[in-house]
């Protein structure tokens, strides 16, 4: 019963010295905020299990070109199609590649870097994109695409940077 009754202490004495029962109100508040929010960020970058389907099964195939120190190097149209042609053990390939264009007509030219993926990339990685839409009065209009198009989902960066 001791318990209760330091409790009702406690209540009785900051009810009596407001200016300190809103700094204690108002230091708990901020400090079970800032807790969810730091577990909220934790748990989305560090222990969200990825969204991809079936990303126990994905493998990422690269190559390394010795003579020009690249580790990494881009593989060529031809031999993509090689690939796809020959290997017999992959249900399907999705081809990512990045690339850098100098953009002009807003001021100063500027270097972007930019991506660009294969039409099936996102069916491979099991990711579903949402279509850029827009709206117009009471209906919506959505660009389709098809596999020779550029998919309109493809995510953009703001260059205004």
């Amino acid at each position: 019963m001791s318990f209760f009754r330091d409790l009702r202490v406690a209540f009785y004495s900051l009810m009596r010295t407001q200016g300190l029962a809103i700094t204690v109100i108002l230091t708990l508040a901020l400090g079970i905020g800032a807790n969810a929010a730091i577990f909220t960020l934790v748990r989305g970058v560090l222990l969200k299990p990825l969204v991809n389907r079936d990303e126990d099964r994905l493998i990422y195939i690269r190559q390394s070109a010795p003579g020009t120190g690249d580790a990494n190097s881009a593989f060529s149209v031809p031999e993509i199609q090689d690939l796809r042609a020959g290997v017999k053990t992959l249900s399907a390939m999705g081809e990512f590649s990045t690339l850098e264009f100098t953009m002009i007509g807003l001021g100063e030219p500027r270097v972007v870097q930019s991506g660009v993926v294969s039409g099936n990339f996102f069916e491979v990685m099991g990711l579903h994109p949402v279509p850029h839409c827009k709206r117009r009065r009471r209906v919506s209009t959505c660009a389709t695409s098809s596999p020779s198009m550029f998919p309109p989902w493809a995510t953009e960066k703001h260059l205004s940077k």
